[in-house]
């Protein structure tokens, strides 16, 4: 693959949707804190950025796409309210059974957890007003396709709010980024995943941090969900570059 599709479509390789989800069902117990790690303890602050977004979400029906072990749905929900439904959607069991632990037993909002492929949202044309993602694309072998999908299920006047991952531009901060990722993210990692190869592959976590690099952002992110049909698209870049989160509306 060159450097010129990997901008465009992320990294991708045969089985990669097996490899994946074998993956997140291996990083499910730790995954939280591995996330607080990789975001420097800014992950919160994002979420809440995604929010204000959002705008005034009360009552309305919304979705977070590969929503893992539910952070991003539960803050859904809290400012969608009593009224509100939300609907967190996973291609990992393993995942979701965290995600539903979390809400027995620690009293987080309730959400509708429900597993299902992000390529194929088994949901009506038009079905929510909010369709949210975090740090989902890069992990799966279409991107047009889950943007697609995002729009398809989009109710006219709706908006989508996704979040995900990438390498900073900046030179000078993309040198200690690098290292921060190499040499305490993945150091880390290894606690967890003891350096073993999952599926004949890399490791979960070299995988994590790997399939950051060459990732697509900004302008050329934003252009496939302007191709999908999403209207007023913006590109909000967040930590020098280390996060972009993507808005944009369903006329």
């Amino acid at each position: 693959m060159t450097d010129e599709e990997v901008k465009m479509n992320g990294t991708q390789f045969e089985g990669k949707e097996v490899y994946v989800k074998d993956v997140f069902t291996e990083i499910a117990g730790y995954y939280d804190e591995m996330n607080e790690i990789m975001s420097l303890r800014m992950i919160q602050g994002w979420h809440k950025y995604m929010m204000k977004l959002a705008g005034d979400i009360r009552g309305k029906k919304c979705i977070d796409i590969g929503t893992g072990t539910g952070e991003i749905a539960f803050l859904v929900k809290e400012n969608a309210g009593p009224e509100g439904k939300v609907i967190g959607l996973d291609i990992t069991p393993e995942m979701l059974k965290y995600a539903d632990m979390k809400m027995r037993e620690n009293g987080r909002p309730e959400v509708e957890f429900v597993e299902g492929d992000a390529l194929d949202l088994q949901f009506p044309e038009g079905s929510f007003h909010l369709v949210t993602s975090g740090y989902m694309l890069r992990n799966v072998n279409d991107v047009q396709k889950a943007i697609d999908e995002m729009y398809r299920v989009l109710d006219h006047g709706g908006k989508v709010v996704v979040a995900e991952m990438a390498t900073p531009d900046n030179r000078f901060i993309r040198y200690f980024y690098n290292l921060y990722m190499k040499n305490r993210v993945q150091k880390i990692g290894r606690k967890y995943d003891k350096g073993e190869k999952i599926d004949g592959k890399m490791p979960a976590y070299d995988w994590l941090v790997n399939s950051i690099k060459g990732f697509p952002h900004g302008e050329v992110m934003a252009e496939k969900f302007r191709k999908a049909g999403f209207k007023d698209v913006k590109a909000h870049s967040k930590n020098f570059g280390a996060v972009n989160i993507y808005e944009g509306t369903k006329e």
